[in-house]
């Protein structure tokens, strides 16, 4: 799954979000006020029937001084299951497919020496 916040997708799927996904999923979406990320996810692999892909850097970004986030709190994870075994129901199958395909950037810059950090010099 990939989280709408950081996602790269169309302007087409939020027009089918707000106007063709089912009226059931944004009323549910706005109950919890929690997993309109999940129905995009869902309408964009009904619509396809592809996976995502998975872009990423090679480390996890920490935080320390952050506040607490949502996940950390056990009822954000219920909602979001009841989310996701209703949005099965409204479509009548579990659109989402698995996959294990990830690209990760060439270009990103790794822990490496100070002027050897720019694969291209001039760009």
């Amino acid at each position: 799954m990939i989280l709408t916040g950081a996602a790269f997708y169309h302007k087409y799927y939020n027009y089918l979000y707000s106007l063709v996904m089912p009226q059931a999923i944004r009323d549910k979406v706005d109950e919890f006020m929690n997993c309109e990320d999940i129905a995009m996810n869902f309408l964009v692999s009904h619509i396809t029937r592809q996976p995502p892909v998975k872009v990423t850097s090679r480390w996890t970004f920490r935080c320390p001084g952050c506040p607490v986030s949502l996940s950390e709190d056990e009822t954000h994870f219920q909602e979001r299951h009841k989310c996701i075994n209703f949005f099965v129901k409204v479509y009548g199958y579990m659109p989402l497919l698995n996959t294990q395909f990830r690209v990760d950037s060439v270009l990103f810059k790794t822990r490496i020496p100070h002027d050897k950090q720019k694969c291209f010099k001039f760009i």
